[in-house]
């Protein structure tokens, strides 16, 4: 009897493990895992029956929420593979679906767009794009000391006016600032001043 009783718990412990063995699993990557305002994100995953045809749900939930919403449905391919283009418009996490089997979440951040023009000689307008107003955000106008290698703070200036319609708002200034002809330059918006629902960016350089 005992040895019966225990032919009987190691087969149901060899089952369990099977069943174990056996559960299927989803996986989701988002590459890159930070984007600029207004690019995709591309995410990729892999059901590990590897069975094709099969439907995958990914779902995003956006900064300053706890609601999570279908952004796409795709299907697997013939290795159990899937992949679809996201564009986030701030920092989004996100998590796919297949029947009641649930990937990992992926967290992708967002930068605003920073753009930098020069209007004439000591003149500048800065606009920052992104899904938020962002009137009354620091902006910091730098240049590159090649003694020092790295960028310096020349002037900060607050952004004042914001004009477009949701979900793309630009908000923007005009402003003065002495910098010696011909060094570059550029404007940046800290991680403070983005936050909490973007990361850091800087605009493009150019020559004053």
């Amino acid at each position: 009897m005992k040895i019966l009783t225990a032919i009987g718990a190691a087969a149901v412990l060899a089952g369990a493990a099977t069943a174990a063995t056996l559960a299927t699993t989803l996986t989701l990557t988002a590459t890159p895992t930070t984007v600029a305002y207004g690019k995709a994100v591309a995410l990729n995953g892999v059901l590990s029956t590897h069975r094709a045809n099969q439907n995958v749900k990914v779902n995003a939930t956006e900064c300053g929420t706890t609601t999570a919403k279908t952004v796409g449905t795709v299907k697997t391919n013939a290795t159990g593979a899937y992949t679809m283009a996201a564009i986030p418009n701030i920092n989004t996490t996100y998590q796919a679906t297949q029947k009641n089997t649930k990937s990992p979440t992926v967290a992708v951040t967002v930068a605003p767009l920073v753009k930098l023009q020069r209007v004439k000689r000591g003149s500048y307008t800065v606009s920052v794009t992104s899904a938020v107003d962002l009137k009354g955000k620091a902006i910091l106008f730098q240049r590159y000391s090649r003694l020092k290698k790295r960028w310096v703070q020349v002037k900060r200036v607050l952004l004042t006016t914001t004009t477009g319609t949701k979900p793309t708002l630009v908000s923007a200034v005009g402003f003065n600032a002495k910098v010696a002809k011909g060094l570059r330059v550029r404007a940046a918006i800290s991680k403070t001043q983005a936050a909490p629902c973007y990361v850091a960016a800087t605009s493009n350089s150019l020559r004053a």
